[in-house]
C-alpha cells in the first residue's frame, strides 16, 4: 500500500466561504485568490451534485480522482466542508 501525501487542505463554511487553507507542498502552490476561487467552485459543484444525483439521500461529491491527485471531501456535522488534495 502506497503512502498518501496531502498537498493542501481547505475548510469551507456552509455558504461557500473559505475559512482555512493550508498548502503542504511546494509544487503547484496557489495564491490567495486562486484558493478562494477553488473553494467557491468546489462548494458549488458539491451543492449541485446533491441536487442532481439520481440516488435519494446523496450527500454530494466524496471523491474526485484525477491522474495526478485525488480530491477528498468530508462534510462535518457543523455543515462546514473539509476537502484535501492528496497524491493518488
Amino acid at each position: 500500500m502506497a503512502s498518501a501525501a496531502i498537498y493542501s487542505l481547505f475548510i469551507i463554511n456552509k455558504s461557500g466561504g473559505l475559512i482555512y487553507y493550508k498548502d503542504y507542498g511546494s509544487a503547484g502552490r496557489t495564491d490567495t485568490n486562486d484558493s478562494l476561487r477553488l473553494a467557491s467552485l468546489w462548494h458549488s459543484m458539491h451543492a449541485i451534485s446533491q441536487q442532481l444525483s439520481p440516488t435519494h439521500g446523496c450527500e454530494g461529491i466524496d471523491l474526485l480522482q484525477a491522474h495526478n491527485f485525488d480530491l477528498h471531501c468530508f462534510q462535518s456535522l457543523t455543515v462546514s466542508s473539509h476537502f484535501s488534495a492528496a497524491r493518488s
